[in-house]
C-alpha cells in the first residue's frame, strides 16, 4: 500500500534537503520510496535541447522512454496534469514523499518554515507539522530531527485519494475524509474505493470501485480462469479494449 505526504514550504526554505534527508532515512529502513516534485516554471523540461529523446518529442512523441544500463527514465508530454492523478498511477513503492503543492489538500502536509510568520501563512487543516518554525498547536522539529519526523510521516501518511467523492469510506468527501485521518478519527489506509486487491483502471485512470463490485469482479475472474493452463498465481492482470467504432 502506497502512503504519501507532502513537505511544501516557500521558495529556499529548505524543503529538498527536507526531502532528502526523509528518503534516505526511510531508505535505511529498507522502505520502497518515491518522490513527486512540484516544478511550478512554465516551459520548463527533464529533457535537455538536442538530444535525441528531445527531438523525438519534438517530432511529436507523447511519450518517450530512455533506457540505460542504470536507469530507465520516461517522460509524458502533456499538460494539466493532476497530482492526484499522478499518484494513483504510482506502484511498487511504500512512501511518496511530494515536495511543493503546499495548497494541496489532498494529502498531509508538513511545512519547512523560516520563522513565525512564515508557519502562520502556510498553516492550515491539513499541516500535520513544521520544521524550523511553527505553530503552538502543531509539532515543530528541527532539521535534524529526522528520526521524530519520520515518525510522523509513518503515523500521518495516507493512501492517495484523488477527490473521488464516492463516499465509500462513511465520509462525505474525500476532504472531510483525510481531515478525518489527520484526527486519527479515520484509518490512514481508509479509502475503500481505491485500496484493496482489485483495481481499475480505463485508459489510465484509476476508476474507484465499491465494495460489492470488487468482490464480484474477483469472485468472476478467478472462477473463469481456474479452469485455464498456467493459471496458477496470486496476482491476476486483465486487459479488455473496448471498440465502439
Amino acid at each position: 500500500m502506497i502512503r504519501t505526504i507532502g513537505i511544501a514550504g516557500y521558495k529556499k526554505s529548505g524543503k529538498t534537503k527536507m526531502v532528502e534527508k526523509i528518503v534516505e532515512k526511510l531508505k535505511k529502513q529498507d522502505y520502497r520510496v518515491g518522490t513527486v516534485k512540484h516544478v511550478p516554471q512554465e516551459g520548463f523540461t527533464l529533457d535537455q535541447p538536442n538530444t535525441d529523446s528531445w527531438r523525438h518529442a519534438q517530432a511529436g512523441a507523447d511519450e518517450i522512454v530512455s533506457i540505460s544500463p542504470d536507469e530507465v527514465a520516461t517522460i509524458e508530454k502533456r499538460s494539466n496534469a493532476e497530482l492526484g492523478e499522478v499518484l494513483l498511477g504510482l506502484e511498487n513503492l511504500d512512501f511518496v514523499i511530494i515536495e511543493g503543492f503546499r495548497e494541496s489538500e489532498i494529502v498531509p502536509k508538513i511545512m519547512v518554515a523560516c520563522d513565525i510568520e512564515e508557519a502562520s501563512k502556510l498553516d492550515d487543516e491539513f499541516t500535520v507539522g513544521f520544521v524550523g518554525s511553527g505553530v503552538e498547536d502543531k509539532p515543530v522539529f528541527t532539521d535534524d530531527d529526522v528520526d521524530s519526523i519520520v515518525n510522523l510521516i509513518k503515523e500521518k501518511a495516507i493512501s492517495p485519494v484523488d477527490n473521488l467523492d464516492c463516499g465509500e469510506c462513511g465520509y462525505d468527501s474525500c476532504r472531510d475524509f483525510i481531515l478525518a485521518t489527520i484526527e486519527g478519527d479515520a484509518p490512514v489506509d481508509g479509502c475503500l474505493a481505491l485500496g484493496g486487491s482489485v483495481s481499475l483502471h480505463i485508459d489510465g485512470k484509476r476508476v474507484p470501485l465499491k465494495s460489492f463490485v470488487k468482490d464480484f469482479i474477483a469472485n468472476s475472474v478467478s472462477g473463469m480462469i481456474s479452469s485455464l493452463k498456467r493459471s496458477e498465481g496470486k496476482k491476476i492482470v486483465l486487459e479488455v479494449n473496448r471498440d465502439e467504432g
